[in-house]
């Protein structure tokens, strides 16, 4: 009979999102001393690989959009109880949340069965479109949970004014043990700008195109990895500047290692972040990469002109620019590809599961009054 400590992750699904592989990067290295379940919202089948001691248990086969303000309430009601069910059947004794509306419903279904939990907000506050009723529950609900887990240092100053410091934790997001093992020095680096995120208006991929088109270096090309809402109007950019022998967007990649180990630079383009994953595996593969210095992360990885470049966000020019100079520059690509490795130690896997460890140890024996 087991008598480890039993975790509750809650998310929306289990889909190929950054929060997505940050539970379940979490649950494959915490399975040996805690036994884990993965409640979602809907059923889903999961993107990245789990160990097969975790269970995944879904509130509903599916949900469906609310129609109405009424339907959203019920709707959330209905899934508070749920959680809150699956969680005494499972005898678990903490849940962790992670994204706003999964977050709520967590400290919700952790209050109705007297256990701790904690929260994981994973965007930028100041840009994320989130509905005025989950702002506003946002606001009363964040501080009862036992403690809220940030990514960066200047998002914990935004959630200070409302949520007292000692409840508020950072821990940045750990690398893939298994994608880290996936690094491979010997495949020979090919001729490629890489970036990867979603093909939304928030990412800009269209500066890239358009820098890669104003340098006009026919023996590079460039990969874009994702998929999104912005999928054709880059494609029909592509076709516009006449790269589409060059320029090549993919989506729905599983073996995203393949494409970090044989391309030679990344780009990355945002206008906000909560944290960039996809940065900082680029950078734990050695890419020398071109950033936006955005709020919030790419500052907290890069140090301009030591382990890459940051640049303005939205500014064609320095993108141009920068990327020009890293593509002519052999010497720079080294340092940066040195440098950048170099840097990305402190976010290994084991170290930050670690921490996270740490906390869900301390929290756990909680008990809420």
């Amino acid at each position: 009979m087991s008598h480890k400590k039993k975790i509750g992750f809650v998310i929306g699904t289990l889909s190929s999102g950054g929060a997505e592989r940050v539970i379940s990067t979490l649950s494959n290295s915490l399975i040996e001393r805690f036994d884990i379940t993965i409640i979602t919202f809907a059923k889903s089948t999961p993107f990245y690989a789990l160990d097969n001691r975790i269970k995944v248990i879904p509130c509903r086969e599916k949900v469906n959009k609310p129609k109405s303000a009424f339907d959203s309430l019920k709707l959330n009601y209905g899934l508070v109880k749920r959680i809150s069910k699956i969680s005494k059947q499972e005898e678990i004794d903490i849940l962790i949340g992670f994204i706003t509306s999964a977050n709520i419903l967590t400290v919700l279904a952790s209050r109705l069965n007297g256990i701790p939990s904690i929260i994981s907000e994973r965007n930028n506050p100041l840009v994320e479109d989130v509905p005025k009723l989950w702002e506003i529950l946002r606001g009363l609900v964040y501080p009862k949970a036992s403690i809220l887990v940030l990514q960066t240092n200047g998002i914990k100053k935004l959630y200070e004014k409302k949520i007292k410091p000692d409840k508020i934790a950072i821990l940045p997001n750990p690398i893939s043990s298994g994608l880290s093992k996936l690094r491979n020095n010997s495949i020979k680096k090919e001729k490629i700008i890489l970036s990867v995120g979603r093909l939304d208006k928030n990412k800009c991929h269209d500066e890239l195109i358009t820098a890669f088109y104003t340098i006009n270096s026919n023996d590079w090309k460039v990969k874009i990895i994702g998929d999104g809402s912005k999928k054709q109007e880059l494609t029909d950019l592509i076709k516009t500047y006449n790269l589409s022998e060059n320029v090549e967007i993919i989506s729905k990649v599983k073996d995203i290692d393949r494409y970090y180990n044989e391309a030679s630079l990344f780009v990355f383009t945002s206008k906000t972040e909560g944290f960039p994953n996809a940065l900082l595996e680029a950078m734990h593969f050695g890419l020398p990469c071109v950033s936006t210095d955005c709020n919030f992360g790419p500052s907290d990885l890069i140090n301009d002109g030591e382990n890459g470049f940051l640049i303005p966000v939205n500014d064609q020019k320095a993108l141009t620019t920068k990327l020009s100079e890293l593509i002519h520059n052999k010497d720079l690509q080294t340092k940066f590809s040195e440098n950048a490795k170099q840097t990305t130690e402190q976010y290994m896997s084991e170290k930050v599961v670690a921490q996270w460890e740490a906390l869900i140890n301390k929290h756990i024996k909680t008990n809420l009054v």
